[in-house]
């Protein structure tokens, strides 16, 4: 069986470490919708896109990559008052960083590796809770 690709660990450890919490997610084939986030999830109301990236090098002042499709998706998304996150597991220092799809667009044409948050791996039950926290809520209602 091959090796899991980092984005499908990532999603299943999102999956797994939120369950307890009764979330509806989604998992989007994007092949059919070429830039809709990779999942959609609902919890207590709120509906809300994630996007997931692994960043794998050394640094983690740099972005991972983006097709047009994606960006432009999150772009007209948020425009509208759409909740989309951007969440990148930087591997080497095994943080989550958070990027509100509102700002992904601008940040990228600047070329400036900015996130709007960020937190050391979840090791348990409460971490992916604050995960599951700061992805329900955008940059504007704050974490």
């Amino acid at each position: 069986m091959p090796t899991p690709k980092p984005e499908s660990k990532l999603w299943k450890a999102l999956r797994d470490g939120t369950q307890h919490t009764g979330i509806h997610w989604f998992r989007m084939e994007s092949w059919a919708s070429p830039g809709v986030p990779d999942v959609n999830g609902c919890l207590k109301g709120k509906d809300f896109w994630v996007e997931l990236k692994v960043l794998t090098t050394k640094s983690d002042k740099k972005f991972p990559k983006w097709r047009p499709h994606q960006i432009a998706w999150q772009t007209s998304r948020t425009a509208v008052g759409g909740c989309v996150w951007n969440l990148v597991h930087h591997l080497p220092s095994r943080t989550l960083l958070f990027m509100d799809g509102k700002h992904l667009a601008k940040r990228l044409m600047d070329g400036e590796p900015l996130y709007d948050d960020r937190m050391d791996w979840p090791m348990d039950r409460d971490g992916w809770e604050r995960v599951l926290d700061r992805l329900m809520k955008s940059d504007d209602e704050g974490s």
